[in-house]
C-alpha cells in the first residue's frame, strides 16, 4: 500500500536564491506554512519543471528531515501548491 496522502492545497513558501549552486538548486524552498503550521524544508531530492497544458510547473520534492513533501509551483499564475506528502517515522502531522 502506497503511504503517500494527496493534499492538494495551497501554501505560503518562502524561498532562497544562491548565487553560487547548480541549475537544479539555486532556487529551493526554505520554509512552508500548511495549516498554521510552519515547516523548514532541509533537503531537496529532485527538482524538475514540467508542464500542465500550457502552463509551466516546477516540482519540488522536498524534506524536512522526518516527512517528505512534494511541492509545486505554477510560473503563470505564481502559486505554490503542497501536492502531497509521505509521512515519516516519527513525525507529527
Amino acid at each position: 500500500m502506497d503511504p503517500t496522502i494527496e493534499i492538494n492545497e495551497r501554501v505560503d513558501v518562502v524561498v532562497i536564491f544562491r548565487k553560487h549552486a547548480d541549475i537544479g538548486a539555486f532556487c529551493v524552498p526554505y520554509r512552508m506554512r500548511w495549516r498554521g503550521r510552519d515547516i523548514e524544508l532541509s533537503e531537496l531530492a529532485l527538482r524538475h519543471p514540467t508542464t500542465q497544458g500550457k502552463r509551466m510547473l516546477h516540482v519540488f520534492h522536498m524534506s524536512d528531515g522526518v516527512n517528505d513533501y512534494r511541492l509545486e509551483f505554477d510560473a503563470e499564475a505564481l502559486i505554490w501548491m503542497l501536492v502531497a506528502l509521505l509521512p515519516g517515522t516519527g513525525g507529527d502531522l
